[in-house]
């Protein structure tokens, strides 16, 4: 299959998918911690310029997320960011791959577009943090559990107040492993 991660830089939804054989390739505007196959560029582009079989996405939450919501109310600059943001997810959904997956936070998405397909959480699959997650699923079916993790935490516990915001955001973009394989495992 032909696979493409857009918006990831971690390498760790391209690393689940790739084991199994696949052809996957990771979009990001930044340089990937696992170079192999990763493009740097803008993921639209990469996306329309070819047929792929699957596509998983992580848009950029900044302006998406629930806990940005009221800063997007208060300034136009903002809000603008948000509308390009929203944009930028129905792209990736419309694109004309027939199987999508894109995860983000719970936010404006279900407002702006339609909520999402199935809210799963990390524990779900033997992890032990909590964080929601949103899949907006097209031509996939929900995730499974796989092993519930009765020791939960939240994800926010692995930043802490003497890191940068960026180095924060770096650190909570990453994605959590274990639901990664389960994607490779079910989805395939």
């Amino acid at each position: 299959m032909e696979i493409l991660i857009a918006c990831e830089y971690s390498g760790i939804v391209k690393t689940a998918f790739t084991s199994p054989g696949h052809n996957t390739f990771s979009v990001d505007v930044v340089p990937s911690s696992v170079p192999h196959n990763h493009i740097i560029g803008d993921a639209i582009e990469i996306i329309y310029s070819k047929k792929w079989d699957l596509i998983i996405a992580h848009p950029p939450c900044t302006y998406l997320c629930k806990a940005q919501l009221w800063r997007c109310n208060k300034s136009p600059d903002r809000m603008l960011k948000q509308r390009d943001a929203i944009a930028f997810f129905k792209k990736i959904y419309n694109s004309n791959c027939s199987q999508v997956a894109i995860e983000n936070p719970i936010g404006v998405l279900t407002k702006a577009f339609r909520p999402p397909n199935q809210i799963i959480f990390p524990w779900y699959f033997g992890d032990i943090h909590s964080k929601e997650i949103c899949l907006w699923l097209k031509g996939l079916p929900p995730l499974i559990s796989t092993c519930y993790n009765t020791k939960r935490i939240p994800a926010a516990n692995h930043v802490n107040s003497r890191m940068t915001q960026e180095e924060k955001s770096k650190i909570k973009s990453k994605f959590f492993p274990l639901v990664a394989q389960a994607m490779a495992n079910q989805w395939l």
